[in-house]
């Protein structure tokens, strides 16, 4: 395929021609070479044909020598061939008479032990006697080599045209997979989240239709990335240009607070508690959005897991209700792993924060820490409702909410999964979740150890 690499960009119909061209040279080159090579033999006189013959003319030379010649006329009308004992005019020595045409191919006979004619035919087979003599033989067209010659040859033709067809068309498919390959690789990580990707100067192709598509990719990645950018940008501008006003606001309501009436209180927590709502959702996307971006520098230590773990279940603690139950009873108290301990606290409070809301007021969650090489594994699980299905794809996507919690009963705002995989991922770990309605829900994360 190489000797296409250097050529200028064709499309895949005119590589076809060019590649089937040479391929129907090559057969045709090898098969006839081939048949040169094995058509002696296949054309030759069956070893026991031959000896059949040989026989024959030893039967005809003792007449000869017993000067029998109305015993050698009789033997040769007798027998299933039709043969001549002749001279070295090619005449009968018997006195036979013999058919012109019969005479005349004579002339053109062939040794018993050489390659026939390729054609099937009734050939003269001569076998040399003593004193000049000859023994003229035809051989009827059934036992001709020709017949099953031409089977072989076909056979050989199959075979060889099989062969470099199969051998081809896996080069060829190799040729054409290669950058499909590359693309669907380049596909995969664009989808993983990596905007830089580009095929332009990776798919490595001559071929005219995939510079097309590479260049199609491009563009579309092109409109992809602008099109994420901007939406992350106005979502981070939103969120600076919102912590302004909220600021005053909460001066404005601490300053207010003092002024009250008896009567004002109630509805005065509620706008706070708003207030209050609304820069915890802030916080939360500017969060997310400083992990998505990329602009976090993470700085990954082997570590001890317990400790940090422990720490931040006696602050999630505080927030749990009578009876909610947060278990964790390792033990082997020497586990580690490479992660950054700030987004590795942000995780852990994630995971049990999300399981004590949407867990139940009587919920138990239960925390295992294990090493499944190469990571070392943090379950959280919990005995909570459990999420559907068609919803376990998508939590970790920011801002989805499965149903029950849209309920005015439980505040969420649809990003702690999300910083918890956006965590993980700079951590060089993964993040997975099951659960089934009325199973509870477990996660696992996966750290490098």
């Amino acid at each position: 395929m190489r000797p296409f690499k250097n050529m200028a960009k064709l499309t895949i119909a005119q590589r076809l021609f060019g590649y089937f061209s040479i391929i129907f040279i090559i057969i045709f080159t090898l098969s006839t070479f081939i048949e040169s090579m094995i058509i002696g033999a296949l054309l030759t006189l069956p070893t026991d044909l031959q000896q059949e013959f040989l026989s024959l003319a030893k039967k005809a030379e003792s007449y000869i020598e017993n000067n029998d010649i109305a015993g050698l006329k009789t033997w040769e009308e007798a027998q299933e061939y039709t043969l001549y004992a002749v001279n070295e005019k090619n005449q009968s020595i018997s006195n036979r008479d013999i058919h012109p045409y019969v005479q005349s191919k004579m002339s053109f006979s062939r040794q018993f032990n050489q390659p026939m004619n390729d054609w099937v035919s009734k050939p003269m087979v001569v076998l040399h006697l003593s004193s000049g003599n000859h023994l003229m033989l035809q051989l009827p067209w059934q036992l001709h080599p020709a017949d099953r010659a031409q089977s072989y040859l076909w056979m050989v033709r199959i075979s060889v045209a099989s062969l470099f067809l199969a051998l081809v068309s896996w080069l060829f498919s190799k040729h054409l997979q290669q950058p499909l390959m590359r693309l669907q690789e380049l596909s995969r990580q664009l989808a993983s989240g990596d905007l830089s990707v580009r095929t332009s100067s990776q798919l490595n192709s001559n071929i005219k239709e995939f510079e097309n598509l590479a260049i199609d990719f491009d563009h579309m990645a092109d409109q992809v990335e602008n099109l994420v950018l901007s939406h992350k940008k106005l979502l981070r501008n939103i969120s600076h240009e919102l912590r302004t006003p909220l600021t005053r606001q909460s001066l404005a309501m601490h300053l207010l607070s003092s002024r009250l009436q008896p009567e004002q209180i109630r509805h005065f927590q509620e706008i706070e508690d708003n207030v209050k709502e609304m820069n915890k959702l802030i916080h939360k996307t500017l969060e997310f959005s400083r992990l998505e971006s990329r602009h976090y520098h993470v700085d990954l230590k082997r570590v001890l897991l317990i400790p940090i773990i422990n720490h931040v279940i006696a602050e999630v603690s505080k927030q749990a209700s009578e009876n909610q139950q947060i278990l964790f009873s390792p033990l082997d108290k020497t586990i580690m792993a490479s992660i950054d301990d700030e987004l590795f606290y942000s995780v852990v409070q994630n995971a049990l924060c999300n399981a004590l809301k949407y867990a139940g007021e009587h919920c138990q969650i239960n925390l295992s820490l294990y090493y499944q090489a190469p990571y070392t594994v943090l379950t959280i699980n919990d005995n909570g409702p459990g999420i559907a299905k068609a919803d376990i794809e998508q939590i970790f996507e920011p801002f989805y909410q499965v149903d029950y919690s849209r309920s005015k009963k439980i505040q969420g705002y649809g990003l702690g999964m999300a910083i918890m995989k956006e965590s993980v991922e700079q951590m060089k770990g993964k993040i997975t979740a099951e659960s089934s309605l009325g199973e509870g829900l477990s996660i696992k994360c996966y750290l490098l150890s």
